[in-house]
């Protein structure tokens, strides 16, 4: 029953705020860093294909601990993807508890954004609607990986020559999730130490520009290297 109070009012039966929202922004924030950090693995991974075939069969023979046993053991990078679709999860549910909950909701948020046309909040905007996107396209591209087999150039082209506009639209969901969530991390648990507000807000300018500029750098480098996959045979 104490749980249940706790759940509709947010206090605990002794009266204390429950301490629950802190404790699942603290896991929203980590999980979101472990995933966005993923991202620009993943992207630096794919992007190996700029080097040519050779070149990312041997990042892939390394992930899968060939060095180790002196044969790919495949199913490596079956279980880092399990791994990492549990953090996604984890992650998409957590964030959930900030998304309109009805219509209602929504058409308030719409009409807050417009009417205080803040950068950040516009950024959230964003995040929302490609977090939306890839709670269906990343984890079908997941669930993919956990349950295919062996990972090579060709069968990589092969699957990206099939669903190509899938992939160009996964990167640019990705990116800009990423990239926002990122920066909204720096903002959330960094940008507010020891500074006045003038000193706050340049941290935060310059914490944007490198975050957006780490992030699209190498997304202009795997969108490359995703015409360069359509080329492969």
């Amino acid at each position: 029953m104490s749980e249940l109070i706790e759940g509709f009012l947010g206090k605990r039966v002794d009266t204390k705020k429950s301490r629950l929202p802190a404790l699942w922004d603290r896991w929203q924030s980590i999980t979101g860093f472990i995933l966005a950090c993923f991202i620009l693995c993943h992207m630096v991974f794919t992007s190996t294909i700029l080097l040519g075939k050779d070149a990312f069969n041997a990042v892939v023979g390394f992930a899968e601990a060939k060095f180790l046993f002196g044969e790919a053991t495949w199913w490596i990078t079956n279980v880092i993807a399990a791994v990492i679709f549990a953090v996604f999860i984890t992650h998409a549910f957590l964030a959930m508890r900030k998304f309109p909950a009805n219509y209602r909701q929504y058409k308030m948020f719409r009409g807050h954004k417009d009417r205080m046309k803040h950068g950040d909040t516009t950024l959230w905007w964003f995040q929302f609607l490609t977090g939306f996107a890839l709670f269906f396209t990343a984890s079908a591209h997941l669930v993919d990986i956990v349950f295919g087999g062996h990972i090579t150039a060709e069968s990589s082209a092969q699957n990206f020559a099939t669903l190509e506009l899938f992939y160009f639209a996964l990167l640019a969901f990705m990116v800009v999730h990423a990239g926002v969530g990122m920066y909204r991390l720096y903002v959330k648990w960094v940008s507010i130490d020891g500074a006045n507000r003038h000193e706050m807000l340049e941290k935060r300018k310059k914490a944007k520009v490198v975050v957006f500029a780490v992030y699209g750098a190498l997304a202009v480098i795997a969108l490359i290297a995703d015409f360069v996959w359509l080329t492969v045979k």
